[in-house]
């Protein structure tokens, strides 16, 4: 497609007012200056995520979001022209199903860049529905370097979800270390992140226990395939903590590791209850409303360790979307939602009996 046939306008969900509303933006521009490694993608599906309630509650105000910003970091679609850069760089074809992590603009040259992962780059441009333009748009650019070509069998949108949700949760698996055979607990098993999780662990050889606070949620884990399925769920409460703290193991009982994937200041004191000595847990849960909780006698007297992790890197998602579409996962959609109904997305995630995961779909 040649970029002077792409539309000047789009469709597009922004922010409108801080804590109250996002709005429909029926003539946004469509940003057809490419330079360097952009591309432009035509959005198919894009994914709501926690983060987008943050955003629109102005968390992230101080790293530069802004009124008028288009959301969601979860933009799954296909590639309709390219940067004079990513055109001879060549990874990505006009035509290619595609669909990136919130990491835009990365130097490459830094120690963040070379030690750590493009997503912590020390001279990042941007990210996408945080600090600039997201997926929540007819077209949306992308860096060519960041983005995971999608397998034609993963409809777009189950395919959204994979590049937050799964991003996160896989990059969290990786930081815990993966090793076949040991207890990992997903906390927060039936939402987003949680459901994703109990399928790629069960994928590299996990034993996993689910856990949430609602059984709705553990109940989406009835609908993915039997063999991803949890070896054990429970509900969470003291006695089933209790219960927990002794199982698993004759000595040292507990799981060897945990991922935190819901928003609660407590869960990693909580989680440490259930953890063996010198076990791990990454906590992706991102609370926003203060310091997280943590059993200092445990995590020193069981040297236990937990730690965080943004989401995984470039090379990472593309593992992450191969393996998804190779062990038969599975994404929960609960529902799908228009542009023009971009309120009712909002309004929708934060109803307390939703299940997986909400898509704006553009098909």
């Amino acid at each position: 497609m040649d970029i002077n046939d792409i539309p000047s306008t789009m469709k597009a969900g922004v922010i409108k007012d801080w804590k109250k509303s996002m709005a429909l933006d029926a003539q946004h521009a469509v940003p057809k200056d490419l330079k360097g490694y952009d591309i432009l993608v035509q959005v198919k599906a894009a994914g709501m995520c926690h983060t987008d309630v943050q955003t629109l509650e102005g968390v992230y105000k101080s790293q530069g979001t802004f009124q008028g910003m288009i959301g969601s970091h979860e933009p799954a679609g296909v590639v309709v022209a390219l940067g004079p850069d990513a055109e001879k760089d060549g990874k990505v074809q006009v035509g290619d199903r595609v669909g990136s992590i919130n990491t835009y603009g990365y130097c490459g040259k830094c120690k963040s860049c070379k030690k750590n992962g493009e997503q912590l780059c020390e001279n990042i441009k941007g990210l996408l529905g945080l600090t600039i333009d997201g997926g929540f748009a007819e077209y949306c650019r992308m860096d060519a370097r960041v983005v995971g070509k999608i397998p034609k069998e993963i409809p777009f949108t189950e395919a959204a979800p994979l590049f937050c949700a799964g991003a996160t949760v896989f990059g969290a698996l990786k930081a815990a270390g993966v090793e076949k055979d040991k207890w990992l607990a997903i906390v927060g098993a039936g939402g987003g992140l949680g459901h994703l999780g109990v399928q790629y662990a069960k994928a590299l050889g996990f034993k996993v226990v689910a856990l949430d606070n609602r059984q709705e949620a553990l109940d989406v884990l009835d609908s993915i395939p039997d063999h991803l399925k949890p070896d054990q769920k429970y509900l969470i409460n003291d006695e089933n903590i209790e219960k927990l703290s002794g199982s698993f193991y004759d000595s040292d009982p507990g799981v060897d590791k945990a991922i935190i994937c819901a928003e609660d200041r407590a869960l990693p004191r909580l989680t440490q209850q259930f953890l063996r000595k010198g076990g791990m847990i990454v906590d992706v849960g991102l609370p926003a409303d203060g310091p997280l909780e943590v059993d200092s006698f445990a995590l020193s007297f069981k040297e236990q360790t937990i730690r965080g992790r943004l989401i995984c890197t470039p090379h990472e998602c593309q593992e992450m979307v191969d393996m998804h579409k190779r062990s038969g996962c599975k994404t929960y959609i609960e529902q799908t939602f228009p542009i023009e109904k971009i309120q009712d997305v909002y309004d929708r995630y934060n109803q307390k009996d939703l299940k997986g995961r909400i898509v704006v779909s553009f098909e």
